[in-house]
């Protein structure tokens, strides 16, 4: 029972973990689209609200991932596991260095709008990919080597 409870709060950590990147890709949009700042404004902060879920969300998801491992049938040096560990060291550095940066620069005297979405567009379409391709690697379970 335990190791279930386990694995459900796992798999609702990844469904939070990703989620909020899907309904980022409309904000986008309406943030290239819009002329008022004041209205940009509120996007970036909707933009930033759904990248702090995404970040604490995934603390959850590495905290239940890795308690999984603990008491399930898999060890750590399993290939699929040390492929996501890995990829989601490399997704942790990416996350930080994608997006707080280029939102920072939001406000400033040489604020660019065009080349600010951009720049967020791409930040969440590499890291949705890098989600996308560990959670196939904790569903299919592929014998790497």
């Amino acid at each position: 029972m335990l190791y279930s409870t386990v694995i459900y709060i796992h798999v609702i950590s990844a469904i939070l973990s990703i989620g909020p990147f899907f309904v980022l890709f409309p904000i986008l949009n309406k943030m290239k689209k819009t002329e008022s700042m004041d209205a940009f404004a509120a996007y970036v902060s909707a933009f930033q609200l759904g990248v702090t879920v995404v970040k604490h969300a995934g603390h959850l998801l590495v905290i239940f991932g890795l308690l999984a491992v603990w008491l399930g049938p898999w060890q750590l040096m399993t290939p699929w596991v040390l492929t996501t560990l890995i990829m989601l060291l490399a997704s942790v550095v990416y996350l930080a260095r994608a997006f707080k940066p280029t939102i920072k620069k939001f406000g400033i005297e040489k604020f660019e709008k065009i080349q600010f979405v951009n720049k967020l567009r791409q930040g969440v379409v590499v890291y949705t990919f890098l989600l996308l391709v560990m959670l196939w690697l904790m569903v299919v379970k592929p014998n790497l080597w």
